[in-house]
């Protein structure tokens, strides 16, 4: 029960609300299941749609996935320095349907703002928040900047405003991190002409999906490094 609270799930009008005494969890390739405390037994379909479900997606980023001593299932969020035994893909979760494939969210009390924005490109958008230096406006601000947005803190104190701003820039462990998870990550080997941004995969925005812009940037690059290669000496 303490994983249900954790979960909100008993706060929630989501359509698929579990009935009281049941848990919703994953396996390790993420297939969901529901635990039915009540009856001490478990089930793939759920208790009330009668649906079979699987996550969608990689985990969101800064999030890691482990196995604890009895063979159970955890996960790390280690931007917020926390486990968890429930999946933050839960909230994006497809119906086990191969002919129709519907995708839904489900958002409740336990779903963070990096959860909602998981997987979105911001690179170029301006967001302006307000009381940003704390709270929900802090957690806006944070995963909107950690997703490629220019975030402005929009803050009455200058010097919480800097904190802020700081512990932002703290968030970004390691400025390579997506280079290097698609050079060296063994899932994508042999994958390519798929676009990245903070670990996860994303839709590029219109504009880098125009022919003409492609062209005009090959051109920029290929002066670019003619000038560069020609001031060289020999």
């Amino acid at each position: 029960m303490a994983a249900l609270r954790y979960a909100g799930l008993d706060d929630t009008d989501s359509e698929d609300e579990l009935p009281p005494g049941w848990e919703e969890r994953t396996t390790k390739d993420g297939w969901v299941y529901y635990a039915n405390h009540t009856e001490e037994k478990t089930q793939w379909e759920h208790p009330k749609t009668g649906k079979r479900k699987r996550v969608a997606g990689d985990l969101p980023y800064g999030w890691e996935q482990e196995t604890d001593e009895n063979g159970q299932v955890f996960f790390v969020d280690h931007i917020n320095k926390r486990t968890t035994y429930l999946d933050p893909r839960l909230a994006f979760t497809v119906d086990d349907n191969p002919t129709k494939p519907t995708a839904r969210q489900r958002y409740d009390g336990s779903t963070t703002a990096m959860e909602i924005l998981q997987g979105r490109d911001f690179t170029g958008k301006v967001v302006v928040v307000t009381g940003a230096n704390s709270g929900i406006g802090f957690e806006t601000a944070k995963s909107f900047a950690l997703h490629g947005a220019h975030v402005i803190l929009a803050c009455r104190n200058m010097a919480r405003a800097s904190e802020a701003v700081s512990r932002i820039l703290e968030e970004w462990q390691q400025g390579a991190a997506t280079t290097v998870y698609c050079a060296a990550a063994p899932e994508l080997e042999g994958l390519g002409g798929m676009y990245f941004n903070s670990c996860c995969r994303c839709t590029p925005s219109p504009e880098a999906q125009r022919e003409e812009t492609a062209r005009a940037l090959w051109a920029l690059s290929e002066r670019l490094v003619q000038e560069r290669v020609g001031s060289q000496p020999h």
